[in-house]
């Protein structure tokens, strides 16, 4: 398969341990992956029949990453690198100018012809949202272009990465199943994520959800006043439940919005990283069942607690009316009062 100029088992080990590890047989080929999230997908499916380098580690903004010495150097000895595409890594013409045309260079996202979506807001709104990897069904048909091409690369290993794709595919399915019950206790007028980056498009598609952001899928646009009072009118006219925070994003836009709004906080979302090795993110279903989670609580609790209010309420106004002077009750009352006045003026 050609692409133009243009045009990730889940981790075993700590995904620290992978980026710029050089443990295989000197046989196998070295692969290299864009950011964690993607290097692990191709750790999944190359497993110990590949040497693979991811070149930003965990932690770290892909939209803004700043080649570093030892990523040139995993680049120059590349038999083969994996990068997302549709404009996630802005930062890909070093690497074209470092690989030139020794090595293919895989556009994962767009190889898969997996429908997109537009960006919502910012910069680039209306061109394709990269961060398809937001839905298992997507990251599927990642696992098959993955598998394609290392079998393309190494067709000694093509068995084995064909059965650990398919593997995966299945773990995937499951996966979308899993999310799907944890999310459903959520009413629909509470379905709207409200995050500092767009980028959960695909996530509100495949779960039922409205989703917007402070600013757009690139992190170098942060939000303009403009963005911001967008948003702040987006919120007073929806009440959301929550508003959410991102690992690899400054929470400040948020805070504020939420200091604003009098809304409650939540995170940190994972999307653009995996967490550290003693986080809760540290794979792709991990970071799934995370961020579904602390969406499902986020987004339930104020409904709880509204409920428990409502309760508080009707109890507080039961005891009241049960100590209200009602009928005769009334009337004797006012006697009593109306006799203490008589006595007062005599």
């Amino acid at each position: 398969m050609r692409f133009t100029r243009r045009a990730c088992i889940w981790l075993t080990l700590p995904l620290a341990a992978m980026v710029g590890s050089v443990t295989a047989a000197a046989a196998n080929p070295k692969v290299v992956a864009s950011f964690s999230i993607l290097g692990d997908l191709v750790n999944k499916v190359g497993g110990n029949d590949i040497e693979l380098v991811v070149l930003t580690p965990v932690g770290a903004e892909v939209h803004e990453w700043e080649l570093t010495p030892n990523n040139f150097i995993a680049l120059e000895d590349a038999d083969l690198v994996f990068y997302n595409g549709y404009q996630l890594e802005q930062w890909m013409r070093q690497v074209y100018a470092t690989v030139g045309n020794r090595a293919p260079l895989v556009p994962v996202a767009e190889a898969t012809e997996y429908p997109t979506r537009p960006i919502v807001t910012g910069e680039y709104t209306g061109e394709p949202d990269p961060h398809l990897w937001m839905d298992p069904r997507a990251v599927a048909a990642y696992m098959k272009v993955i598998a394609d091409q290392l079998s393309e690369l190494h067709p000694e290993a093509a068995d084995n990465f064909q059965a650990r794709a398919a593997a995966a595919t299945e773990t995937l399915a499951r996966l979308h199943e899993e999310i799907g019950e944890l999310l459903a206790p959520i009413p629909e007028e509470q379905r709207l994520l409200i995050t500092t980056e767009a980028a959960f498009v695909y996530f509100a598609d495949a779960y039922g959800f409205r989703h917007d952001g402070v600013w757009g899928s690139n992190a170098e646009t942060e939000g303009s006043p403009q963005q911001v009072m967008r948003i702040v009118d987006l919120i007073e006219q929806s009440q959301p439940g929550a508003l959410f925070w991102e690992s690899t994003l400054s929470d400040r836009y948020i805070r504020s919005i939420a200091a604003d709004t009098e809304l409650p906080i939540a995170g940190p979302l994972y999307v653009d990283s995996l967490s550290e090795p003693d986080g809760d993110a540290t794979n792709y279903v991990a970071m799934m069942r995370h961020n579904a989670k602390l969406i499902r609580t986020a987004l339930t609790m104020g409904e709880a607690e509204e409920r428990e209010a409502e309760e508080r309420d009707s109890e507080a106004d039961a005891v009241e009316g049960e100590a209200s002077p009602e009928g005769e009750d009334a009337e004797e009352n006012e006697a009593l009062e109306q006799d203490e006045d008589e006595a007062k003026d005599a």
